[in-house]
């Protein structure tokens, strides 16, 4: 009796200690296959940050097909990212190919309905294909979530040939007080039932003879790169700096290379005491100065002006006299 009890109970120890040794097994076995997917995952994160960056940095310079083959890498990780296909549109929009930067930026909108600068984009996307009276719609879209700017708005009423919802816009716009500078001569015209065209205003001027209202009117009707520095010029020369901000910030998108924007938009930060945004700005645009001693003694008397509002005297000299030093090499 006591020999078969002792044998029932090694049995079922033996069963115990196999059925723990299978459990273990299989807890291991499920951990690894856990660690492994997540090491994976955490692999496909980081490559596409690293080709998104690299994106960037190649649209940055104006390798907008490079920019293009690394978003396709990023596309292949994440299909449908809101910003890949944003990136998309952008970098299609500067090769002036519309279709395919239509398309991108319509999936983009679709992922993000909401997003202000998709829309701006799209707006964008169908002037540029003379797709009016789609850029109308988005434009309302736009004005509805930034009413305070309704330049764009009247432009595209007057080229729909929707004279009396432009006069009617200006009307409310005056009587509730938010008439910008920039519609007046649209207004002006108007109301004497003359239809003022973005190209007409200008009309035998020189870009740098045209008022800024003008030179606003000229950029609308095309995103010229010569028309558009001169602009900020002038409204810095005038100290508009809230819509130096404004346009400068905007220009950014379309002039991503181009060191005098984001020279204008630091100055129009520092005149309003934002000094760490102005000196970041700065020093992501001072990469693009290439053999231009001024521009870059510019850079470096906004560098010191930003130091300086962060209460950091010793680089607000050595910048300053980097300014000056800079201007009498050139001298």
């Amino acid at each position: 009796m006591l020999r078969q009890f002792l044998h029932i109970s090694f049995l079922l120890f033996f069963m115990n200690s196999f059925s723990q040794q299978v459990l273990d097994s299989t807890s291991v076995a499920y951990a690894t296959e856990k660690n492994k997917h997540e090491i994976q995952e955490e692999e496909k994160e980081l490559n596409f940050k690293n080709f998104f960056f690299e994106a960037l940095q190649q649209k940055a310079i104006g390798n907008f097909d490079k920019a293009i083959s690394s978003l396709e890498n990023c596309q292949n990780i994440k299909p449908n990212d809101v910003a890949v296909n944003f990136e998309f549109g952008k970098n299609y929009f500067q090769l002036e190919k519309y279709i395919e930067a239509e398309s991108y930026t319509k999936k983009a909108l679709e992922l993000d309905s909401e997003n202000l600068d998709i829309l701006v984009l799209l707006k964008e996307i169908y002037n540029k294909q003379s797709n009016f009276k789609d850029a109308l719609e988005v434009q309302k879209k736009i004005a509805e979530k930034k009413p305070g700017n309704q330049l764009d708005l009247v432009i595209l009423y007057i080229k729909n040939n929707k004279i009396d919802d432009a006069r009617q816009l200006l009307i409310e716009l005056e009587k509730n007080g938010t008439l910008s500078a920039n519609l007046i001569p649209f207004k002006e015209s108007l109301l004497k039932g003359t239809v003022l065209t973005p190209t007409s205003v200008p009309q035998g001027k020189s870009v740098e003879e045209q008022s800024i209202e003008e030179l606003k009117i000229t950029y609308q009707s095309n995103k010229n790169f010569t028309v558009f520095k001169e602009l900020l010029i002038k409204l810095n020369e005038k100290k508009k700096y809230t819509e130096l901000e404004t346009e400068s910030k905007e220009g950014l998108e379309l002039f991503p290379a181009q060191p005098l924007v984001y020279l204008m938009y630091a100055t129009s930060l520092n005149q309003s005491k934002q000094y760490e945004k102005a000196l970041s700005i700065l020093q992501n645009g001072i990469d693009y100065v290439i053999d231009d001693g001024n521009l870059e003694a510019d850079f470096y008397d906004q560098m010191s002006l930003s130091y300086k509002g962060m209460g950091q005297n010793v680089n607000a000299s050595k910048y300053l006299n980097k300014a000056v030093s800079m201007r009498q090499k050139k001298s």
